[in-house]
């Protein structure tokens, strides 16, 4: 599997916190399939810091919770090969947690995932946590929900993850700070 990358967008929106811009965290996380370079599922095309989205998003959810984390081997919550409790008081770690029902994220290989923030919007007349069908544009995508992607700070790729019957998927991303 390959390493996710912190995008140029990612370190933008890190630079407008520190800086005390009023942005929204991450709140949002999407899966995609990939594109036509995406052919052998045992090799993802590596991910590129330029990207400012996926390359083919299907499905994009808000965040369930926040948490600062602390490193535990006996820890319930697993990232990247690393346990993890929670904790009761500010840490350097952040886990950002996303629960994709299997009605969510269903009928297509998940190939690419990325975490975003700072400002994502859905189109007029969509409600509630998910947004289906990737970014709205007018002529090439008029059904897509997400209406502005914000700011993509982590991306993903990853060999097929073909989903099973009543599959709940469910993505931490961990932040050091």
């Amino acid at each position: 599997m390959s390493d996710g990358v912190i995008t140029r967008s990612g370190r933008v929106l890190l630079a407008r916190w520190l800086h005390g811009d009023a942005l929204p965290g991450l709140t949002h996380c999407a899966l995609g399939d990939g594109d036509a370079s995406f052919t052998d599922p045992a090799q993802p095309p590596v991910p590129s810091s330029e990207q400012t989205g996926l390359r083919h998003e299907r499905v994009r959810k808000m965040a369930d919770r926040h948490a600062y984390l602390v490193e535990d081997p006996a820890g319930e919550i697993l990232a990247n090969g690393v346990a993890y409790r929670e904790a009761s008081e500010p840490t350097p770690l952040l886990g950002v947690f996303f629960r994709f029902e299997e009605s969510e994220a269903n009928g297509f290989p998940i190939k690419e995932y990325g975490f975003f923030g700072g400002g994502v919007t859905y189109a007029a007349g969509v409600s509630g946590s998910v947004a289906m069908g990737g970014i709205y544009h007018v002529t090439t995508n008029p059904t897509g929900q997400v209406l502005t992607p914000g700011y993509l700070y982590e991306v993903w790729t990853i060999p097929d993850l073909y989903k099973t019957n009543a599959m709940q998927l469910q993505l931490v991303g961990v932040i050091g700070l």
